[in-house]
């Protein structure tokens, strides 16, 4: 088992590589999503994800990944924003 500052390392080293990636945000959280998988289920039921079919696919393996991929701990979601940086403020284009 890893020590608790090699775990942190791990984190602070996979924060910086996706940094480096271009990536603007990085998350780690564990797998187990408890009662908000059944809000995941409720919603999805309900239709309002709308045309993202990608959301229902695969049943019950999106909100529980081991069952995608077997010994699986943790998932890691990053986020790459698209808004140029040259581009204006949306909020204040809104606001104009």
């Amino acid at each position: 088992m890893h020590s608790e500052a090699h775990l942190t390392s791990l984190v602070q080293d996979i924060r910086l590589w996706a940094l480096e990636l271009g990536f603007s945000a990085t998350g780690i959280a564990g797998i187990e999503l408890g009662e908000d998988e059944q809000h995941l289920r409720g919603w999805l039921t309900q239709g309002l994800h709308g045309e993202m079919e990608y959301m229902a696919r695969h049943g019950t393996r999106r909100s529980r990944p081991a069952e995608l991929e077997p010994g699986t701990l943790r998932v890691i979601s990053v986020r790459m924003d698209y808004w140029p940086a040259t581009a204006a403020d949306p909020w204040m284009i809104l606001n104009d």
